[in-house]
């Protein structure tokens, strides 16, 4: 007895989970396997003779019609083969659509002569809702990530850039076209940063190790060459192999937070009205000389003598001016490694490391001299000033003390100057 016999293909194909068709050349149906109960819902003694088409949904009808025909009419060749595999909507008893999956095959007769059609259908419904789901869920992810107000970059371990989100291209004011396949650097990082920072250099390191720099903040460059601060997340993307293929970076202007901290840093040490260290800075510098060997050094202590005459009678925009003037002359008097400070309203103090008694002593004839020459414009300058000098850091305190002692002598002198 043959293995496979008549009866035993009909016992696969009655048994098969996939329903299999016989139709003739108009298409109405010789056979139709048993299990096109579960897949359409219909008996199968009940589609006899009736047309395949009947079971499309009309969407499908003229388009499988088509394909059906061309199997005839076409001659395959290796380079145009015919379609075996079309993926058709059909009608279900219930009146539900089913998404299947339809295989074809021409039958022939003894002679050559075409005679029929043969094939299967599978129901491919689940596949189809998880095809659309994961569609739907990739196209509002592309929509999640060009929407957001954040910069989302991909971009390979060499630099170059290979995706950018219109929120991205807008802020920087590229077209995407004109951000994909360019590197970073050059584009909207520039070589460094105002703070000195090399930025080739860091954008190099986290390409060859991102899992290093899961953030980063530096300043990056606009179209227009101006600057911003972005606040970068970075996660690598690697394939099967694990090979590092991409780093993804999300990122956030922080160029306020950025310059609200610049500005309490300066704050923290300057005086706000006329640039100067502040007190706090000048005793901070006084204690870091202090410990250690640089010596001699010598402090100068300067009150502003008609600061209050100046407020009192011309207004405190005139006092301002008035400190201006004497913020400027201070500046252009005293060398760049001198700390000038403003102590206090009308107070001033100057250290001067590396001076001894005489050559601050000559110094301050020369300041005193500019100040005339100065004065002979509006507003008049007077300062009283008084300086001392330590040789060693335990006599810091002194010198000071002399420097404030002689500064007030002569702020005493110079008011009986004025008395009547």
């Amino acid at each position: 007895m043959p293995l496979l016999s008549q009866d035993r293909f009909r016992l696969l194909v009655e048994n098969s989970i996939e329903v299999i068709w016989l139709t003739d050349l108009e298409l109405q149906l010789a056979y139709i396997s048993p299990a096109v109960t579960g897949t359409l819902g219909y008996e199968a003694d009940s589609l006899a003779g009736r047309c395949l088409l009947d079971l499309l949904a009309p969407t499908s009808r003229e388009f499988a019609a088509a394909r059906l025909l061309s199997h005839i009419t076409d001659r395959e060749t290796p380079k145009r083969p015919l379609p075996r595999l079309l993926e058709l909507k059909m009608s279900h008893a219930s009146g539900r659509t089913v998404h299947a999956e339809v295989s074809i095959n021409l039958v022939r007769g003894s002679d050559g002569t075409p005679i029929g059609f043969q094939g299967a259908i599978r129901d491919v419904s689940d596949r189809t809702r998880i095809d659309e789901r994961m569609w739907r869920n990739e196209r509002d992810y592309r929509e999640m990530v060009e929407r957001t107000n954040s910069f989302i970059l991909r971009w390979s371990p060499d630099g170059i850039i290979t995706f950018a989100n219109a929120y991205t291209c807008e802020f920087f004011g590229f077209l995407p076209e004109e951000l994909v396949g360019r590197h970073l650097v050059g584009t909207i990082v520039p070589e460094s940063g105002s703070t000195g920072q090399n930025l080739r250099m860091l954008i190099n390191e986290i390409g060859n190790n991102p899992e290093a720099f899961p953030s980063a903040e530096h300043e990056n460059c606009r179209w227009d060459g101006s600057r911003a601060w972005i606040s970068w997340a970075n996660a690598p993307a690697y394939n099967n192999k694990g090979q590092l293929i991409e780093i993804l970076s999300v990122g956030h202007d922080v160029s306020e937070r950025r310059q609200r901290e610049q500005q309490l840093a300066y704050l923290t040490v300057n005086d706000p009205m006329t640039g100067l260290y502040n007190r706090a800075y000048y005793d901070t510098e006084l204690d870091r000389i202090s410990r250690g060997r640089r010596f001699p050094v010598s402090v100068v202590i300067a009150s502003l003598d008609n600061l209050q005459q100046v407020n009192d009678l011309e207004g405190r925009e005139a006092g301002d001016l008035l400190l201006m003037k004497t913020t400027r002359l201070l500046r252009e008097a005293f060398r760049p490694e001198d700390l000038v400070a403003r102590t206090g309203g009308d107070g001033f103090a100057i250290i001067l490391p590396g001076l001894d008694e005489q050559q601050t002593a000559a110094c301050l004839v020369r300041f005193r001299n500019q100040l005339v020459s100065a004065s002979q414009n509006e507003p008049e300058v007077f300062l009283c000033l008084g300086a001392g000098t330590a040789h060693t850091a335990s006599e810091l305190q002194r010198a000071q003390r002399e420097a404030a002692a002689s500064m007030a002598a002569e702020k005493q002198l110079r008011k009986k100057q004025r008395e009547p």
